[in-house]
Formats: C-alpha cells, sequence, structure tokens
C-alpha cells in the first residue's frame, strides 16, 4: 500500500509539475511578474524564494498552482489588489498584458502536459516495447450468445459503397466471426481493440453503426465485409457494446507429458490458428475443444517459425472445475489458498460458494493452481470436497469471518494437453520514426479523450465511467504492480486527458481564462468584475457536482470490488 502512495503521489506531482512549469515558464518570458510556483496546495510546507518567486511545496498533494500579479480566480476589490500586488510595477500584471501573451500563458499549461506524453511515448518507443495484441491490431475474440455482433448481418463490401439499402438481403451472411479485423467503425479508422470498444460507445445505441471489416479464412486467404448494426447495453456493461472481447492467440505455452498434444507433436511457441477449419483464439479453441464429441479428431493448422503445419490428433476426457476463475493467496503463518476471483451464477446456486472465499483444502491436503491443473487430468467426473475459508466483510461490520464445507464435481471435458499463454509482440522502430510514433500515440490519446468528452454531452457515454483520484489511484497502482512501461504509458494518457480537460471552459479550469479571454478579445474589454465573480461562481458549483459525481463513482466501485 505504501508504495501505491508513493507511485500515486509522484505520479501526481510529475503532471502538475509539468502543467505548472508550462504556466511558469510562458509568464516569465512575457515578463509576467510571478509570486510563487507551488506544487501541492496550502498550507505551504517548505520552498525557496529565489529572487522575485518563492518556490514550494504544499501539504496537499492535489494540485498546484503559480500565482502571478493581476490573474485572479476570484476578482479582488481594489484594497485587496493593493496589498496583494501593489509594489508591482502595473505593466508587470498578467491582466494588462497584451491578448496574445495571456492566451499563450494560459494555454502553456495544458500544452505542456501534451508535451509530456510526446516525451514519454518517445522514450517507450526509442527502447522497443513488448504489446499485447490487441495494442496492434483490431481483432475480434470471442462473440457473446445474442449479442449485436453475432446477429448482425454481414455482406461482401463494394469498395466506396457503404448504404445498406445498395446490399442485396439475400446475399448476407449472419455474424461476426472470431479472427475478423475491424477496419473502420462509421468512417473512422480502427487499429486497436480500445478503438473498437470506442467506437461502439461514442457511436451509442440510436444509430446504425457501419463497420467494414477483413475476414481471414482457414486457407489463409481474405475477404472484406460491411456490417450494419447497433451496439446494445449488456448485461451491467454502462456503455454501448458489440458483445466481442479482445482476439487473443492460441498460443502454447506448455505441452503436457503423455497428452495428445505431445503425441501429436504440438511445441512450445507454436501458435493454433484453426480448428476445424474454424479460426480460433485462446478462448474459443477452448470451448471448440471441450465441446468435441468424444474420439472425433481435430484438424488443426499451426503457425510454426512463419510456416503453417496441419495437425491430426483425438482429445482426451479430463475433469475440469468450470465456472471458477481461482488465484493462489497467502495466509496466515505462511500456509497457501485459492481464492474465488470470479464464479458463475449457476455454481454458486450449486455450492453456496462466492467471490472472494477462499478454498484452504480439497479432500483435505493443501493445492496449488499446479497441483489442482494436474489433479484435474486423471479425475475426470470426481467430486471434490472444499474446505473453504469465507473473509469477513468491511472489517467484519457486514458480515463475520466464517467457515464451509462445499461440494463440486470436476465436470468432464475433452482437452489436447496444453496450456495456453499471452503473445506477446515486440516492436522496433528506427530513430527516424520516434518522434512521428509518439507524435501519432499521443494524437490518438487526444482523440480518444475528445470523443468520450463529445458521448458524455450527447448522452451516448453513461456519467458512470468517469472516475476521480480514488480510480487514478487504483489505476497507477496495477499499472506500477506490472512494471515501468505499464506505468510511463497510463502517465502518458493521463497527461493527454488533463490537457484536453483543462481546456474546458468551466471555471477554475484554464479553459475558463481560454473563454475570457475570447468575450474581451470580440468585446475589446474585460467582463466586468461581477460578472467574472459570478461566472467563477457557477463554475465553482459545476466543480463541486462533478467532484461529488466522480467520488460516487468510485465509493461505488470500491464497493463492487469489496463486497461478494
Amino acid at each position: 500500500m505504501l508504495f501505491s502512495i508513493i507511485v500515486f503521489i509522484a505520479v501526481l506531482s510529475l503532471l502538475v509539475f509539468v502543467h505548472e512549469l508550462g504556466h511558469f515558464i510562458s509568464g516569465k518570458l512575457c515578463n509576467i511578474y510571478i509570486d510563487q510556483f507551488s506544487i501541492g496546495m496550502p498550507p505551504r510546507l517548505f520552498g525557496v524564494r529565489i529572487g522575485e518567486t518563492d518556490y514550494c511545496i504544499g501539504a496537499l498533494p492535489i494540485g498546484g498552482y503559480v500565482k502571478m500579479a493581476g490573474q485572479e480566480d476570484i476578482p479582488l476589490d481594489d484594497a485587496e489588489r493593493e496589498r496583494e500586488y501593489g509594489h508591482v510595477p502595473p505593466e508587470r500584471w498578467f491582466r494588462n498584458r497584451p491578448l496574445w501573451q495571456r492566451y499563450i500563458v494560459v494555454i502553456s499549461g495544458p500544452l505542456m502536459n501534451f508535451v509530456l506524453a510526446i516525451f514519454i511515448y518517445t522514450i517507450l518507443v526509442s527502447k522497443g516495447t513488448y504489446l499485447p495484441e490487441m495494442e496492434l491490431e483490431a481483432r475480434v475474440g470471442k462473440i457473446e450468445e445474442n449479442s449485436p455482433a453475432q446477429k448482425a448481418y454481414v455482406y461482401q463490401y463494394i469498395e466506396g459503397v457503404t448504404q445498406k439499402n445498395k446490399y442485396s438481403s439475400t446475399q448476407n451472411l449472419t455474424g461476426w466471426k472470431t479472427g475478423d479485423r475491424i477496419i473502420t467503425i462509421n468512417g473512422r479508422k480502427i487499429e486497436k481493440f480500445s478503438d473498437i470498444f470506442l467506437g461502439a460507445a461514442i457511436g451509442g445505441t440510436e444509430k446504425e453503426h457501419t463497420v467494414i471489416l477483413e475476414r481471414t479464412n482457414p486457407d489463409g486467404t481474405t475477404q472484406k465485409l460491411i456490417s450494419f448494426l447497433r451496439p446494445e447495453i449488456i448485461g451491467d456493461s454502462e456503455v454501448p457494446r458489440y458483445g466481442i472481447t479482445p482476439f487473443y492467440s492460441a498460443l502454447i505455452e506448455e505441452v503436457l507429458p503423455g497428452m495428445p498434444a505431445e503425441k501429436a507433436g504440438l511445441q512450445k511457441g507454436d501458435i493454433i490458428l484453426c480448428a476445424n477449419n474454424t479460426v480460433v483464439d485462446r478462448v474459443t479453441f477452448v470451448e471448440l475443444t471441450e465441446k468435441t464429441p468424444p474420439d472425433k479428431p481435430m484438424q488443426l493448422i499451426v503457425m510454426r517459425n512463419n510456416e503453417r503445419i496441419y495437425i491430426e490428433l483425438t482429445p482426451t476426457s479430463v475433469g475440469r472445475l468450470k465456472g471458477l476463475s481461482l488465484k493462489e493467496v497467502t495466509l496466515s503463518k505462511g500456509s497457501k489458498g485459492l481464492q474465488i476471483a470470479d464464479i458463475s451464477e449457476e455454481i454458486q446456486t450449486k455450492t453456496g460458494l462466492r467471490r472472494k472465499d477462499i478454498i484452504t483444502k480439497i479432500n483435505g491436503k493443501e493445492f496449488s493452481i499446479e497441483d489442482l491443473r494436474a489433479y484435474e487430468i486423471n479425475h475426470p467426473g470426481e467430486t471434490l470436497e472444499l474446505e473453504v475459508y469465507r473473509p469477513p466483510v468491511l472489517l467484519g461490520l457486514l458480515e463475520s469471518s466464517s467457515y464451509l464445507v462445499a461440494k463440486i464435481s470436476l465436470e468432464k471435458v475433452n482437452a489436447i494437453g496444453v496450456t495456453l499463454g499471452e503473445r506477446l509482440i515486440k516492436v522496433d522502430y528506427p530513430p527516424s520514426q520516434w518522434i512521428p510514433e509518439a507524435l501519432k500515440r499521443s494524437y490518438a490519446d487526444l482523440k480518444q479523450t475528445i470523443l468520450i468528452l463529445r458521448g458524455l454531452i450527447v448522452g451516448s457515454v453513461s456519467p458512470k465511467v468517469l472516475g476521480g483520484p480514488i480510480m487514478i489511484f487504483d489505476a497507477t497502482s496495477k499499472a506500477a504492480s506490472m512494471g515501468i512501461t505499464w506505468l510511463l504509458n497510463l502517465i502518458a494518457l493521463i497527461s493527454v486527458n488533463l490537457a484536453v480537460v483543462n481546456l474546458l471552459p468551466i471555471p477554475v479550469l484554464d479553459g475558463s481564462l481560454v473563454l475570457l479571454l475570447t468575450i474581451e478579445g470580440i468585446r475589446r474589454k474585460p467582463l466586468s468584475p461581477k460578472l467574472q465573480e459570478r461566472f467563477q461562481q457557477i463554475g465553482i458549483a459545476i466543480i463541486l457536482m462533478l467532484l461529488v459525481l466522480v467520488s460516487w463513482n468510485d465509493i461505488r466501485r470500491i464497493l463492487t470490488d469489496i463486497l461478494p
């Protein structure tokens, strides 16, 4: 926890420092008197005055500011202004500088946040990175039952024709397929899976979406298709979705001894492209294998060293603890347990188990994940007796800890005897592409942020997706635990978000000053102090409402995670 707090404060401080540095540098260049440069909000902890400026650290690490003469978030009266800045020559006041200089000073903060993102992405690009497939291509993984993607009509694409009435209903195919590559959604180019998610969320449920996709056939040939569908709110989703998951290649991480895969010659590092003439990914291959009738051979197409290899093998029956997702945890006195990370409603009803329960023993013995997987292979259909510890809920305020015994069967399924891992792709760029690629990634973040804001305004994106400091803390903690590359990517994304949000025309944010300066430029004089004060009051009310909203969203997420 302490490490997570340190990371959170460091990330927040970096973002605020860079933002305020933009205001500071441009203010100095425009000869504006800067009284204080603070990282953190008052009260002031410590600092040093160099020349006219006090460089300091505030006690609250939730922001920062540059205090300039004549730049007032809440207008001062003449007496207050004289007390604050009476010693400063009037020509050095922010309000008395030329309009174009004030514009530069105001937008320099958000601009520096965007520059920070470019700088971070340049570092990441220069050293090369291993990225999951979903970050490099927009391919369809598993398709959910009765989802828009499963029900959608798909037609052979006629180049340049996107009107639905131009396609014959007698020439359609039904449903997207695993492995389909999404090229565009409503004319917008799609490059990674998050673009598909964003396309569904931003487009909303009110109108039909036009999706152009590319389908790779089992023989390696491709065809271009077009589809028309409306995304839907599925289950407890808070945004419209097409009903698909990312595509994860069926990469063989381990071949289990004595199983059909080993006998058929499958090797670690092989990628299963197709099974029984169907393109598969990790999830769909497992499901297809489990459903294969007993003693019926499977025909696989496997990629090995960029060669397509054809393999036939017959799955064997094994046991599978289905409907439970488990992770290893350490209990008191160093003993291990298997915590239920997720559980299906069916299994929960049958067994009485629930999320966050910890399985301490199976048939009277401690089991690791590896032990359980090995046991499953040789005991299909067997009923297991689970000794379970149920942790307290909300420190015991809602529910005390307890122990229970549950029984669950190892369901008989077919398997070939492999474990599948995640495929990471090494991406290297020549030096000439470092900055262009960094600009491309920063622009993609900028476009995504603007589209989400637009979706919030028009109502196609639920306000429930918004988060505050708690969500950022959680995100930085998880990113830091995954490694410096993930953390830097997150910092760049947040920095771009901060740049965009700060330019919104809401008082207290830089965008409000941009708006006031624009009005001043049109009127040839600033708004009256009274109107500016009313403007600030309305803005503060808006900010407080937003704080309440994001805080409630954060609390709701915490409760969802804590409660079983």
